[in-house]
């Protein structure tokens, strides 16, 4: 039972090291001798890993508790031993194996990921070829049984837009109103995919006033879209909104009580939702906060129309984060660290890596687990980010595509340092 309880000490510690690595950790790997490099291969296969860590796991805790009944058995039967005796030792046993081979040995691996992985990649790549053969069999077990169980259906879209433009053209012989009823249709339909970071007008592009309210701040400009926004005294946190555009001369002495509430929303909330937030409360203005919970923009229900009647007007797009994209060569682009991580990926080609983060300086944070700073830089697929510039508490940044092994070896570098 005891070889028992430091086998399953070995699977639980190793998977709880492999995947705490960090993508820093990661890139060290194959420099960090056999056992490094080994852990590298086996993570290519993450899957296959897993599936073959639980598989030794639960084979190794059967057994335990196995022998653990047998002993238990024959205490019960013995004239020495009895019914209390087998209880304790029952308990006992499963209290043992929960510490030393759960607890202790997971929380030792998150402690020092890195040098548990090359301590454990040898012995446990030994275990996963043994298991090798009979994985698919394992694999295909668990497909079956999770579609059983859980089927995970998906719901079809209520709306189709290629039925929806046949009924279009079928209803009416005009060639520019089919064209403007189908453009219509269509911007109705992304909006429901569309998120709010991307429809937002930012906040350096806000009239913000700050409280009280200065009648001569308020009206020292129109507001971009018509509203201006409203801070707390400390000018930090967005609290209200008013529609400057909406005023009648008869109200501009009292205009503090037309100040509206806001509703606040995640960066990655579907626009869709948030028009339905709007209406539900009868609001006008939404502030959009980002993964840290500050307000990096706003959006209001006109804005959210506009997009659905005007979706390529130059009106439109000029405020928006995607003119803060600039191109500065083949496939090279300079931008503000506040531009939407999910924008960038739509300006590149390529896949969001990580859902959970809002902005490109938030993805640069989390892959160098601190405050950006120049010099810092991370990958995006094939295309490097590197922040340039700070200004004003304000990051700039270049993309690149990644020219291989060059400049790689200056990530690693900058990591060992």
């Amino acid at each position: 039972m005891a070889v028992l309880i430091l086998l399953s000490a070995l699977f639980s510690g190793s998977e709880a090291a492999l995947f705490s690595l960090t993508p820093q950790h990661r890139r060290r790997l194959p420099r960090s001798g056999v056992g490094g490099r080994v852990a590298n291969r086996l993570l290519n296969d993450s899957e296959k890993l897993l599936s073959a860590i639980l598989f030794w796991n639960l084979l190794i805790n059967m057994i335990y508790f196995a022998i653990c009944s047998i002993v238990a058995g024959r205490l019960d039967a013995s004239e020495d031993g009895g019914a209390s005796v087998a209880l304790g030792f029952t308990a006992a046993s499963l209290l043992t194996i929960i510490f030393f081979s759960e607890m202790l040995p997971k929380s030792l691996a998150v402690l020092s990921p890195m040098q548990a992985s090359i301590l454990i990649a040898p012995p446990l790549s030994l275990a996963v070829r043994l298991v090798g053969p009979i994985l698919p069999l394992v694999k295909t077990s668990n497909l079956l049984a999770s579609r059983l169980l859980w089927p995970s259906f998906e719901a079809e879209n209520e709306i189709n837009l290629a039925d929806i433009e046949r009924a279009v053209e079928y209803g009416t012989d005009d060639a520019a109103l089919l064209q403007r009823e189908r453009l219509a249709l269509r911007s109705l339909v992304e909006i429901a995919e569309m998120r709010a970071s991307e429809l937002m007008r930012p906040r350096s592009k806000l009239h913000v006033v700050e409280s009280p309210i200065d009648a001569d701040e308020l009206f020292s400009q129109t507001p971009p879209g018509g509203y201006a926004i409203i801070t707390d005294p400390s000018g930090e946190t967005m609290i209200g909104a008013l529609g400057v555009r909406l005023l009648r001369p008869s109200q501009m002495d009292g205009f503090e009580d037309l100040v509206e509430p806001v509703i606040y929303v995640p960066w990655s909330a579907p626009v869709a939702r948030v028009l339905d937030q709007l209406n539900e409360k009868d609001l006008s203005v939404a502030i959009v906060v980002d993964e840290y919970g500050d307000g990096i923009g706003a959006l209001s229900i006109d804005r959210i129309f506009r997009r659905m009647l005007a979706p390529h007007g130059d009106h439109f797009l000029e405020d928006t984060y995607s003119t803060a994209i600039e191109q500065i060569g083949d496939d090279s682009y300079r931008l503000a660290g506040s531009v939407s991580l999910r924008q960038l990926a739509k300006q590149l080609g390529v896949e969001v890596p990580d859902a959970s983060v809002a902005t490109v300086a938030g993805y640069i944070q989390r892959n160098n687990e601190r405050l950006p700073r120049v010099g810092d830089q991370a990958m995006l697929q094939h295309f490097q980010l590197t922040v340039v510039e700070e200004t004003d508490g304000e990051l700039r940044l270049e993309v690149r595509p990644w020219q291989g092994v060059g400049d790689q070896s200056k990530i690693d570098e900058r990591d060992d340092r």
